[in-house]
């Protein structure tokens, strides 16, 4: 089925014509009344001059000489095709990037530049493609009355969005091929916008394979033992001892020093540290309160005979039991009131009394940790104390998970028992340090077949010589009333009364951890991690690129409807398009009076002809238009032969 219209001439007969997307719909009765006016005057016009030959050229009329569509779009086609190829083009540089480093390219070209270089290109070929649719368009258009400015309307539109907006004002969106093409030159000016809004930049991290990432650890735990002081005992280095008093001044606990280049660093797998851990007991339960009948109360004291009393003895460390014990004693009401063996299950700030028992004894101290901008953060995940085994003055434990197979096979040979899927650690006796002790083929109580790295020691003289020193450094008392002496250490311990079993407990464990830090920093080991480096990333957002592919593919509609319309309309089968010669060539007149027209339907003929001419542009009774002129023709002179 096709769309009709017609109209009756002045002798009955009635004319039909197929409908015509360059058609522009009669604003009202009266314009289509002229319309067909202006048909009919057309028609009988050409009736009443059909023997005027002499107005035309002898060969055949434009409307019968007719060019193949490929000769007429080939350009067109070529430059759409390009259109493709730049989002191609656009997608294959920007997505090999997406969530990488920026690239490093020669010349330091950014991946902007490219985008922008692509996009110009793609918005380039789109325009061609937009105008010289339009611009064949026109002729299409004439073949009907139309008024002659919008030819001019039809010349800009070509030319940019400025000049649709006219188009479309002109033809009022009456016509919907022109319609179109000149709606999508419009929102072509936004192709640039919306691509640059693809890539987006963001700070990102990256792993640098061409650094190394280390953390001090040790496989062996030791206390800078120096001379030889006693049975199983040495003395300790003066700047250790420094180190631990510093661990209990110190508020924040110490680290250790990461080697990390680049500030952002990663150590994920779990790696561990023979070291030292604090392990403290609240035993205020145990604590006998014998009043005296004094004014400043009873006696505090604990089953090893430590004992304090509010005023001289407000707070007391010392050896006792299993580890170094401290006691503190206040006189308040709660006190008061129970001045006997009742124990209150409160706080030692409420209670007026507590005692803790802390030690400090070689653990296993596993960490995963972070660098984050030169700042480290070490997670403690587990700590191992219990998993020694003794033997001489050494003690031994093996990683499982660390061991082969071969090293597996040669524990059980040996007859340790252990089940790899639920042993972690498994104590391991060995007489003397791993490092010394490793033999790959012999393996007994002094030499051994593991490698050095799976085995984590220490020895009995580090213990002792440790436990020793901690006995002297928390040996004293602190005088609480109107005025405050004791111990420097035991002061801060005590913090002018402020003393908690959490307190206590925490100043053990950063003397701990103090002393574990000299260790691993002493050592030489270190367990590796990945250095990042600070970047800047790409992130492709697709979803920005919807507007130029809904671009592509109105411009592809656009060019094909338009070449469909070309090989129905007579009127545009050729390649004028936006040449200047086709106006030139073609005169304006009234039909029968044009004076020389052309016949010639190709731009390129047009252009070579017009290569043949010389013209002049010259006024004549204030009348100025193109003269063709001879080959000898000088400024002033007379001589010409045709007007344009």
């Amino acid at each position: 089925m096709r769309l009709i219209k017609g109209h009756t001439t002045s002798n009955g007969a009635f004319t039909e014509m197929e409908y015509d997307p360059l058609e522009q719909w009669p604003a009202s009765e009266q314009e289509s009344n002229t319309q067909s006016q202006h048909v009919q005057e057309r028609q009988d016009h050409e009736v009443g001059n059909s023997n005027h030959k002499d107005a035309a050229p002898d060969s055949p009329s434009p409307t019968t000489k007719k060019m193949s569509l490929a000769s007429i779009w080939w350009l067109e086609g070529i430059s759409f095709l390009l259109v493709v190829v730049m989002v191609g083009a656009l997608v294959g540089t920007v997505q090999p990037y997406q969530g990488q480093p920026l690239p490093r390219w020669p010349y330091s070209l950014s991946i902007n530049t490219i985008v922008a270089f692509y996009t110009e290109v793609m918005r380039a070929a789109m325009i061609l493609v937009l105008g010289q649719c339009l611009s064949q368009l026109k002729w299409s258009w004439f073949t009907q009355p139309r008024p002659l400015h919008h030819m001019e309307h039809y010349d800009n539109a070509s030319r940019g969005p400025w000049g649709s907006v006219g188009l479309l004002w002109a033809i009022r969106l009456k016509a919907i091929l022109p319609s179109l093409g000149a709606i999508m030159m419009i929102l072509s000016l936004l192709l640039v916008p919306f691509t640059q809004q693809i890539v987006q930049f963001y700070p990102c991290t990256f792993p640098d394979t061409t650094l190394n990432a280390s953390i001090p650890k040790t496989n062996y735990a030791h206390v800078g033992t120096s001379h030889h002081i006693g049975a199983v005992q040495s003395s300790i280095d003066p700047k250790v001892q420094g180190l631990m008093n510093l661990g209990i001044y110190d508020e924040e606990p110490k680290q250790v020093s990461p080697n990390c280049q680049t500030g952002n660093c990663t150590f994920n797998e779990v790696y561990h540290v023979s070291g030292w851990c604090a392990n403290c007991e609240d035993i205020s339960n145990q604590i006998a309160i014998v009043p005296d009948g004094g004014e400043l109360g009873p006696n505090f004291t604990l089953p090893s005979g430590l004992a304090a009393a509010a005023g001289d003895r407000t707070f007391v460390m010392g050896m006792g039991g299993s580890g170094i014990q401290a006691i503190r004693a206040a006189y308040n009401e709660t006190t008061r009131t129970n001045e006997t063996n009742k124990f209150e299950p409160s706080a030692w700030s409420s209670r007026g009394y507590g005692a803790a028992q802390c030690r400090i004894d070689p653990c296993i101290r596993s960490y995963t940790s972070v660098v984050k901008g030169g700042n480290l953060t070490e997670v403690l995940v587990n700590i191992t104390s219990h998993v020694w085994n003794l033997s001489n003055i050494w003690y031994g434990a093996i990683d499982v998970p660390c061991l082969n197979a071969a090293e597996e096979q040669a524990l059980r040979n040996a007859g340790y028992e252990f089940d790899r899927e639920t042993t972690p650690w498994l104590g391991y006796n060995l007489t003397g340090a791993a490092k010394t002790a490793f033999n790959p083929t012999v393996l007994n109580d002094t030499q051994t077949t593991i490698r050095p790295e799976c085995i984590y020691q220490t020895d009995y003289i580090q213990v002792n010589s440790l436990f020793e020193y901690l006995v002297g450094l928390f040996a004293g008392q602190v005088t609480y009333g109107s005025y405050v002496d004791g111990p420097a250490i035991l002061q801060t311990i005590f913090a002018e009364g402020n003393v908690t079993f959490a307190s206590v407990n925490g100043a053990f464990d950063r003397l701990a951890q103090a002393l574990t830090v000299w260790s691993r920093e002493n050592d030489g080991g270190n367990a590796t991690g990945l250095v990042y480096r600070s970047d800047t990333c790409v992130n492709a957002r697709w979803g920005w690129l919807a507007y130029p592919l809904s671009l592509v593919l109105g411009t592809i509609v656009f060019l094909v409807w338009t070449i469909d319309h070309t090989r129905k309309n007579l009127g545009s089968r050729q390649d004028y398009k936006s040449s200047p010669l086709a106006l030139l060539f073609h005169r304006l007149g009234s039909a029968g009076a044009e004076g020389p027209t052309s016949n010639i339907s190709s731009s390129s003929e047009l252009q070579e002809r017009a290569k043949r001419m010389r013209v002049v542009f010259e006024g004549t009774d204030d009348v100025w238009r193109f003269t063709e002129v001879d080959p000898d023709y000088t400024s002033g002179s007379t001589k010409t032969s045709l007007t344009l």
